[in-house]
């Protein structure tokens, strides 16, 4: 804790009761569940904009609204099974699409479960409703977890990204005002 705030970390909430208690562990994993809940919206925010190129739409959201996390996925793998693609370039589409799928699969097990801190074994419990089953998941993580599915999710954009600018980017002035194909989703 600094000596200027009472909270570990230096964080002064605007509710201060809801951070009550809280260790610099719970702080950490809070913030790492934050960064996690931002990099897959962005992922989501991504793949809306490869969606809108997949079926040929001319604006973005002028189609009915599409899903988000894994039945986005599963939105865009349908699309480009009938998209007019190379096979490599579908190809590389797919793998990017399970590795969206497993990031989203995680990030619902995160951010949707009921975390348990656990003294004997130093790690956290999450207990989380599992779809189309009757049993929860319950799993043992690493607050460090939390972080590297944040990373995950950050190079999964960057990838996701780079494939849309590389097969629907348009001629435009990128930030240093050079020329070059840039993604862009028509709003």
């Amino acid at each position: 804790m600094s000596e200027s705030s009472p909270y570990p970390l230096g964080i002064e909430p605007p509710i201060p009761h809801l951070l009550s208690g809280a260790d610099e562990e719970e702080l950490t994993l809070n913030l790492g569940l934050g960064l996690v809940a931002r990099k897959a919206a962005e992922a989501e925010y991504i793949l809306h904009g490869i969606y809108v190129h997949l079926v040929e739409a001319e604006r973005a959201y002028s189609e009915l609204a599409v899903a988000t996390g894994g039945t986005l996925v599963q939105q865009c793998r349908k699309k480009l099974e009938a998209a007019t693609l190379s096979a490599s370039c579908k190809s590389s589409l797919a793998e990017e699409l399970n590795a969206a799928e497993e990031g989203f699969r995680l990030r619902n097990r995160y951010l949707h479960g009921y975390w348990i801190y656990d003294d004997e074994s130093y790690q956290w419990l999450t207990l989380k409703g599992a779809h189309r089953t009757d049993r929860p998941e319950i799993t043992f993580i690493n607050s460090s977890e939390v972080w590297e599915l944040a990373e995950r999710f950050q190079k999964l954009c960057s990838s996701l990204l780079h494939w849309d600018t590389a097969h629907f980017g348009e001629p435009a002035d990128d930030e240093d005002g050079h020329q070059g194909l840039v993604s862009r989703k028509q709003i």
